[in-house]
């Protein structure tokens, strides 16, 4: 029954439209016409196929897209071109998702990368809007449901989350420099600080703590959990607090640091000698300053 009412549905097709048609007039049977209605038919389906292939190449591609290709351009410093698919992102995707949250996240780090091109001191540049930039995808991260993000986009959400801390970290130590720079506000001692670098800088350690040790930044994997440790040893000098920073200096692996320190620095380090050996750590193992 299923097939009659084919071949009469066919049949009616052919003679509504190619009976007396140029495509049908030299054909010697109705046989030969429904195989030229076939052919027609698939020729059809591919040009249909062929137009939404089409319409799908020159639609706005997905934010993840423009995530990706943000990452490509950041990997190869085209941080102008970061930039652009970063921002293009944070358009294309719904707001307060976990692709606007990783949309944010990259392009705090390009600007971040940026400033360090272009070796910027201005506390009112960069720096800042990477600030800015990562407080914003710390508000969305402290707002998603994790038990609704679904099973794929697991791994880039929590890689998402610790590139976030790590770009927090260096922003508001990269910051307070800058801001420490502009307003003449330190000398060589804390009691210099002005309430906002104090913050700053207290900041950074409080990120650095959301940190696991084996933490690498995949996007340069250069800067890893050591360089973390680094630098809130840094801050906690500067905050005059010597205990702390002792304690996080003895936690860098002087294996990772690619360049020798004197074993002296490498046994641990005092009050007396914290200072001396945290130049070397965080200049190469030269200290610009001298004796």
């Amino acid at each position: 029954m299923e097939w009659d009412q084919s071949i009469w549905t066919t049949g009616q097709f052919w003679n509504l439209f190619c009976k007396s048609s140029i495509w049908t007039e030299y054909l010697s049977s109705e046989n030969d016409a429904l195989k030229m209605m076939n052919r027609i038919a698939y020729i059809s389906i591919l040009i249909l196929w062929g137009c939404n292939s089409l319409i799908e190449k020159t639609a706005p591609l997905e934010g993840e897209f423009y995530i990706q290709d943000g990452w490509l351009a950041f990997s190869s410093q085209k941080y102008e071109k970061a930039d652009k698919h970063f921002n293009t992102a944070i358009e294309t995707n719904d707001s307060g998702s976990v692709f606007h949250f990783l949309s944010l996240v990259g392009l705090g780090w390009t600007n971040i990368y940026k400033a360090q091109a272009m070796e910027e001191t201005s506390s009112n540049g960069l720096v800042k809007n990477a600030g800015e930039i990562f407080d914003a995808a710390l508000n969305i991260m402290l707002n998603i449901n994790i038990g609704e993000i679904t099973l794929d986009l697991h791994e880039d959400y929590f890689n998402g989350r610790s590139h976030m801390y790590a770009g927090l970290v260096l922003q508001r130590g990269y910051y307070a420099k800058q801001k420490a720079a502009n307003e003449l506000a330190w000398e060589t001692t804390n009691a210099t600080l002005s309430d906002t670098v104090r913050i700053l800088y207290e900041e950074s350690v409080e990120f650095s703590e959301q940190l696991e040790s084996d933490f690498v930044f995949q996007h340069d994997l250069k800067l890893k959990f050591n360089d973390i440790l680094i630098l809130r040893t840094e801050n906690y000098l500067i905050l005059g607090n010597i205990e702390e920073a002792i304690l996080s200096y003895g936690q860098i692996d002087f294996d990772q640091l690619g360049f020798e320190v004197n074993e002296e620095c490498k046994q641990g380090v005092d009050s007396s000698t914290l200072v001396e050996c945290l130049c070397l750590v965080s200049h190469n193992g030269t200290c610009p300053f001298g004796d």
